[in-house]
């Protein structure tokens, strides 16, 4: 769900600077919207007269947060380690709810926080109390306090809360598949690996998926330094297109999956499924849990992080072909009856366009447009043509 987005000329109204002013600091933070409808959060830290923070914060209000489990920050940052901070009703003004929001130098990432991560917190010293009550947040605001004195710059592009359970208007029991992985704890390094790829987003959306999700000991088997390589900004295509490895288009039950024998994946490697000595098995991985039930899609946990075989000699795909291919996976899943599963390919498809190199800027616009569009769309009939006319128009403009 949508805490703050900024798409709006008024939304900064809603947001308030508080500075180490109001104890004799001298530094500066002030709030800016961006042409590109965005909130910049940029000023210059000062560690003289015992100061050292700036901050910003949104204005009181019910933000209708119950059974929350976790917040995701899309952010560009400056490489700076932040604190993101929840209030509560009744809560004393310096004490706050705090996590750590580490940012990437010059780059958008989706940054997700369990609930769990944040300490209440005073005069950066910790207070006695249990774990924040969602149902009580009232407000949410950033803070920068790192003792290291200089500009910075924090530029927001949407906060959002995710959920375990149901949610009002939810068709299905569970929450999105970000939130059911949340709830159930045992997936958080490839909740951070799909943050790191922008991923976040498209294991959340409306388009029904199915995902071979590795648990966090599968991780932990991968050899050492793996992940932080992984983790690099430069890796980050490499990343996505391994944790697309793991996702197929619509909902595809361990039952489903077993008559097939095989399945196709968004990153288009194909990966068979066996049942074998008492055993199924999804390309070298063993399945742990089955049919994990989701809003908008199934989870099947499996053992092991599964790599995409190496081509050597092949030649990277291009932009045009990426789009000729994401059309013949797309057009069928339509025709099919699954408009949801078609816009979800798509959906992968244009963040993949958008973070390809040799993309024209004008192709990367038109395609943030159309990802900003199909947040309104009432169907997924809509959202599927909303996708797929900026794909043509990319098509026509990066066309071989």
């Amino acid at each position: 769900m949508v805490i703050a987005s900024f798409e709006n000329p008024d939304s900064e109204r809603n947001w308030i600077s508080v500075n180490d002013g109001v104890m004799g600091g001298v530094s500066i933070g002030r709030i800016e919207r961006t042409e590109g409808k965005t909130l910049l959060f940029v000023g210059e830290l000062s560690l003289e007269n015992n100061g050292g923070f700036a901050s910003i914060r949104s204005k009181p209000r019910a933000m209708n947060l119950g059974g929350a489990t976790g917040i995701i920050v899309k952010a560009r940052g400056d490489g700076r380690t932040y604190w993101a901070g929840l209030r509560t009703a009744g809560q004393f003004g310096a004490s706050s709810y705090r996590a750590d929001l580490p940012t990437s130098k010059g780059e958008f990432k989706e940054i997700l926080i369990p609930l769990s991560e944040f300490k209440l917190q005073a005069f950066g010293r910790r207070l006695p109390g249990g774990a924040v009550d969602p149902a009580d947040i009232t407000s949410i605001g950033f803070t920068i306090a790192d003792k290291q004195a200089g500009p910075f710059a924090l530029e927001i592009e949407y906060i959002k809360a995710v959920f375990a359970g149901t949610r009002a208007g939810s068709t299905e029991s569970g929450g999105t598949i970000v939130d059911v992985a949340v709830a159930a704890g045992s997936f958080k390094t490839l909740l951070s690996a799909a943050a790191a790829a922008d991923l976040t987003g498209t294991l959340s959306g409306g388009g029904a998926l199915t995902l071979f999700a590795p648990t966090d000991d599968a991780f932990a088997r991968l050899p050492a330094g793996t992940m932080d390589s992984l983790l690099k900004p430069e890796n980050k295509q490499r990343l996505a297109g391994i944790l697309k490895y793991h996702v197929i288009a619509g909902r595809t039950t361990l039952a489903e999956a077993l008559e097939a024998g095989q399945i196709t994946t968004l990153q288009g490697g194909v990966l068979p499924v066996t049942f074998a000595e008492g055993r199924v098995r999804v390309g070298s991985a063993v399945l742990i849990q089955s049919d994990i039930q989701a809003s908008n899609g199934i989870i099947h946990a499996i053992d092991q992080v599964l790599l995409p075989p190496e081509r050597p000699g092949q030649p990277p795909l291009t932009a045009s072909a990426l789009i000729r291919l994401a059309i013949d996976r797309g057009v069928p899943l339509f025709n099919g009856g699954a408009p949801g599963a078609c816009a979800a390919v798509y959906e992968v498809t244009c963040e993949a366009l958008r973070a390809m190199p040799g993309v024209s800027e004008d192709t990367r616009k038109d395609l943030a447009q159309a990802l900003i569009r199909i947040r309104a769309a009432k169907t997924d009939r809509e959202k599927a043509w909303i996708l797929r006319y900026a794909l043509d128009r990319a098509l026509s403009r990066e066309g071989e």
